[in-house]
């Protein structure tokens, strides 16, 4: 997943990251903690403040939305095998597949 930095961070920990305003970063955990990410930048990984980036999100993560509404949206694609994932309303906290499978 990527992020772009919204301001510069200037890393004050071995394990921490530098990086630039407009840098694009890849993220590679935000599971470990709640306000750091673990990142790169040119080969480099390191731990980066949450509240310095914005995660580019992914064209085929729709969120919170419902299966009528994933189905109206893949229905305005005009190709098969069109997908999105979305989050799950009968298992809270698991995702859902949608594909458009016929026109």
């Amino acid at each position: 997943m990527e992020s772009v930095a919204l301001y510069s961070f200037q890393a004050t920990e071995s394990d921490e990251l530098a990086f630039n305003k407009g840098d694009t970063l890849k993220i590679l955990n935000m599971e470990d903690d709640q306000n750091w990410y673990k990142a790169e930048l040119r080969g480099v990984e390191g731990f980066i403040p949450k509240n310095y980036i914005r995660v580019k999100p992914h064209p085929w993560y729709s969120g919170r939305i419902s299966r009528q509404l994933a189905e109206e949206i893949l229905m305005k694609r005009n190709h098969l095998g069109a997908f999105l994932i979305r989050e799950s309303e009968s298992s809270p906290g698991e995702f859902s597949v949608s594909v458009k499978w016929a026109n």
